[in-house]
């Protein structure tokens, strides 16, 4: 019964009664929670939202949720303190994260938290990209700010233009070197600064760099009264300037070139406004820049200290040029010359008009001034209808000629005259200096495209009034001293030089009667002795490397006596001589750029030296041509008559051959063209005398060997000699002038071991016919395991004419392609003797020496035959002067310069 009434009590009875019976009489409470209302976090930022909860219970647990806005990135969601990353937003925005805690009896309590997430403010910057010189220190610099936060970085790049190194391109300022431009030059540069959100502004900019131009300002006079208020045109590193002359023919005409242009080679033109056609010429082969001041400080004067650096010049006086020239008949000859010995185009910079300036005929020079003064009289001497400009006229031969005939038919001896006008105008043939006149000279001639000058001596100007000339073999001692700006010299005339002319009526006074003795006796050429006694130079231009003076030489000349078989001697009283000559002379103070290397000179050379050729007695001293085999270790042998030497080469190129017996011989590069060069060779005794010296060819050995060569001809081809024909006037361009036949001399050699000696000739081209009237023989002879030597007998004794009694012997030193044909360059020496059993002799004038022939054609005369015109009787209008086909000689109303001759 007792059970039956317990179930009969009501469920909240028995649960109040068993908590009565655990002694307790609480209730379980909610959790709390309680977090920021809001919190501020900048985008892409980090950081932690810490929750603060309470319950009756220990245990509790928490949840961090999102409930609204751009998504958060959450760490430790289960904590009270929770991780938060605001993602990088567009514009400032909001994000809602709810905090849930939960208790021990799933009871739970929440909280918001609103995260005002702040957009970041990207930095700026700004810079200036200011115009810059060139060659200039250039600084950029930035400005930067964050307005939120800093600036953590720079970053500078070239983004275009010629590249440059940049120098602080991690920090506000940037520096670098502009580079050397021409032309305006855009640089462009891009910057970019970062913040500490890492997010970066980009700035870019353009430096524009200048270049610095260099002004040369060129003033003077334009000779004559048709030049008042002449125009006046000047060409400068490509562009073109122009000023205007007063009445007078006074000008001033700034030139402008970049201040890194090398290349100061000025071309000017003075054009008259009264007659058409009537220009003047002047090459200025450098210039002087000008310099001026400015205010302290300032760009400009910062440019004139560096030009005045470049340049070695001192600021100049107002009004002054360092550039002051004349432009004349005399310059505009001298520029028609240039550009014709150019093929007919004007050199545009110094190293091709020094190259030309060599080949420049004094003869012609003077003559073609004469021409210049006439045309600017005008009248009949007007330039002639057909011919354009003075330019053209000069440098059309044909039309030159024809002026030049008509010239002298209106007027006999006008062009003389003329050139005896210009000598005596101090205007055009400006007197001689101390300071413009060499120390030393050295006499050339001007040579053929292709070649380079033969012969010329050595004249030394001493400060003492002393001097010497020095020729093939010995020295004329001489004082000199300026007169009147004229070069007076008056020699000791104790040293005669000797020369070899052609037996000729009236030579020395000479009689047909006697004229035929010796040529009956085999003498077509006599010995000559000439003592000079006095000369006077007077200088028509100063060039670059090469000055022209016209030079009037006294003096006396002798025939060597000659005994005829029976006793009859010829010897005819010596005569006086007054000779007018134009000469070039090179000028030895400007041959710096010219120098032998130590590196080149090792192997075989041919060099002139002073020596004794052939045997004792039988022979000859003079300057002759030797082959010297040079050893690096700067000894060697001079292998014609096997002399050891030692050999040394100082800072000036100037190359000494000492021999063992105290004598010695001094070398120095005049010229060189492709791998031929031209030297002067002063030879000394053992006491230190000079005793000879020459210019002329020398030249490294290629190898080249008779051995491995074939020489024979077809037979409508022979080896033409050059010995003669290297000077200008033997050739027209590529095409070498008949010359009366003087021109023509060389031999055929036939595969049979035949040929003939070619020279001799009856009529001239166009119907030339060679005539084969001296046969002669020649071989092919080893010497040496490795060489060979080719051997022409010229003439074959008269006592036995199986063995020759005239021999050239050829060994082959170089060969190449040439002008006409293939070339080869011989070591070239003839022996003679009277008969098969008398000795051999080296013939007079044909010791060893180097000798150049070109393999042609005898149709090559008719080929190229220049077919006579017709004399002009006076100064015909209208005449077309469009050239021919055919070359044309030069005319020369007074030639005078010849070299010396030989074959």
């Amino acid at each position: 019964m007792k059970n039956k009434i317990l179930g009969n009590l009501p469920l909240s009875l028995i649960a109040c009664a068993v908590l009565a019976g655990c002694g307790s009489d609480d209730k379980d409470e909610l959790p709390t929670v309680s977090v920021a209302a809001a919190v501020s976090l900048k985008e892409s930022r980090t950081t932690t939202i810490a929750a603060t909860a309470d319950d009756d219970d220990d245990t509790i647990s928490y949840s961090w949720t999102q409930v609204s806005g751009p998504t958060l990135s959450l760490t430790n969601t289960t904590t009270a303190t929770v991780g938060v990353t605001a993602p990088a937003v567009s514009a400032n925005a909001a994000a809602v994260l709810r905090v849930t805690v939960t208790d021990e009896g799933n009871q739970t309590a929440s909280a918001d938290v609103t995260i005002n997430i702040a957009n970041n403010l990207v930095p700026t910057a700004t810079a200036a990209f200011e115009p810059a010189a060139e060659k200039s220190d250039v600084t950029l610099t930035a400005t930067a700010a964050d307005a939120d936060g800093e600036v953590e970085t720079y970053s500078w790049i070239q983004t275009s233009g010629t590249p440059v190194t940049l120098t602080g391109a991690d920090t506000a300022t940037l520096s670098f070197t502009a580079p050397s431009v021409t032309e305006d030059t855009e640089l462009g540069f891009s910057l970019t600064v970062t913040d500490d959100d890492d997010e970066a502004a980009t700035i870019t900019g353009v430096v524009t760099v200048t270049p610095v131009m260099t002004t040369f300002t060129v003033s003077g006079t334009v000779s004559e009264a048709a030049f008042a208020n002449a125009t006046v045109t000047g060409t400068l590193a490509g562009q073109t300037f122009t000023a205007t002359a007063d009445a007078n023919g006074a000008f001033s005409l700034p030139l402008q070139a970049d201040d890194d242009e090398t290349n100061l080679f000025a071309d000017i033109r003075a054009s008259s406004v009264t007659t058409a056609g009537l220009e003047y010429y002047k090459f200025v082969p450098s210039l002087t820049a000008d310099v001026t001041e400015a205010a302290a400080g300032s760009f400009t004067t910062k440019l004139s200290s560096a030009i005045a650096g470049l340049f070695n010049v001192q600021p100049l006086a107002e009004g002054d040029s360092p550039n002051t020239i004349s432009i004349n008949a005399v310059s505009t000859a001298l520029y028609s010359l240039i550009v014709a010995a150019n093929g007919g185009t004007a050199p545009t910079n110094l190293d091709s008009f020094t190259l030309v300036e060599k080949s420049v005929s004094p003869d012609e020079l003077i003559e073609a001034a004469a021409v210049v003064k006439l045309v600017t009289q005008g009248g009949v001497f007007a330039l002639p209808e057909g011919v354009t400009n003075v330019l053209e006229l000069l440098t059309n031969t044909e039309a030159y000629n024809n002026y030049v005939a008509a010239a002298e038919a209106e007027d006999p001896n006008i062009i003389t005259d003329t050139i005896d006008e210009i000598i005596a105008d101090p205007e055009l043939t400006p007197p001689v200096d101390e300071s413009s006149l060499a120390s030393t000279y050295f006499e050339v001639y001007p040579a053929a495209d292709g070649f380079l000058s033969r012969g010329g001596n050595r004249y030394d100007f001493n400060e003492d009034g002393t001097g010497a000339e020095v020729f093939s073999a010995g020295v004329h001692d001489f004082d000199w001293s300026l007169v009147d700006g004229k070069v007076e010299i008056t020699y000791a005339g104790t040293t005669s030089s000797t020369y070899f002319p052609t037996v000729t009526v009236g030579l020395f006074g000479l009689t047909q009667e006697q004229v035929n003795q010796l040529n009956q006796a085999g003498y077509f050429q006599v010995e000559a002795k000439q003592t000079p006694l006095t000369a006077s130079l007077t200088r028509i231009i100063q060039g670059e490397k090469t000055d022209t003076y016209r030079v009037v030489s006294t003096g006396t000349r002798a025939m060597v006596p000659v005994t005829l078989p029976g006793g009859v001697v010829i010897n005819p009283e010596p005569v006086s001589y007054e000779v007018t000559e134009d000469q070039l002379l090179r000028n030895a103070d400007k041959l710096a750029d010219l120098k032998f290397t130590a590196a080149e000179l090792d192997g075989e050379w041919v060099f002139e030296h002073y020596y004794y050729a052939g045997d004792e007695g039988f022979g000859y001293a003079n300057m002759f041509a030797d082959i010297f085999d040079m050893s690096a270790d700067g000894t060697g042998v001079a292998l014609e008559n096997d002399k050891p030497f030692s050999w040394a080469l100082d800072e000036t190129g100037l190359l000494t051959f000492s021999f063992e017996d105290g004598s010695y011989t001094e070398i120095i590069k005049l010229d060189q063209v492709g791998t031929d060069v031209q030297v002067f060779s002063a030879s000394y005794d053992t006491e230190g005398n000079l005793v000879a010296a020459d210019a002329d060819y020398a030249l490294k050995l290629d190898g080249s060997d008779f051995k491995d060569f074939d020489q024979t001809n077809p037979e409508d081809m022979y080896w033409n000699t050059t010995i003669n024909t290297w000077t200008k006037d033997s050739w027209d361009g590529d095409t070498l002038l008949w010359d009366n036949g003087f021109a023509y001399f060389g031999w055929q050699l036939l595969e049979d071991g035949t040929g003939y000696q070619m020279g001799s000739f009856e009529m001239s081209p166009p119907d030339f016919e060679p005539v084969f009237n001296t046969p002669l023989g020649w071989t092919k002879d080893p010497i040496s395991e490795d060489e060979s030597i080719v051997s022409i007998n010229r003439w074959m004794c008269a006592d036995d004419n199986t063995k020759p009694c005239a021999q050239r012997q050829w060994r082959l030193l170089k060969s190449t392609d040439g002008i006409l044909g293939p070339r080869i360059y011989v070591f070239e020496v003839e022996d003679r003797r009277i008969n098969s059993t008398s000795p051999w002799f080296i013939a007079s004038g044909l010791g060893p020496r180097i000798n150049i022939y070109e393999e042609i054609s005898f149709d090559y005369w008719n080929e190229t035959a220049v077919t006579e015109e017709a004399a002009i009787s006076g100064l015909v209008k209208g005449m077309s002067f469009t050239s021919t086909k055919k070359p044309v000689a030069r005319t020369l109303v007074e030639p005078n310069q010849k070299p010396e001759q030989g074959i």
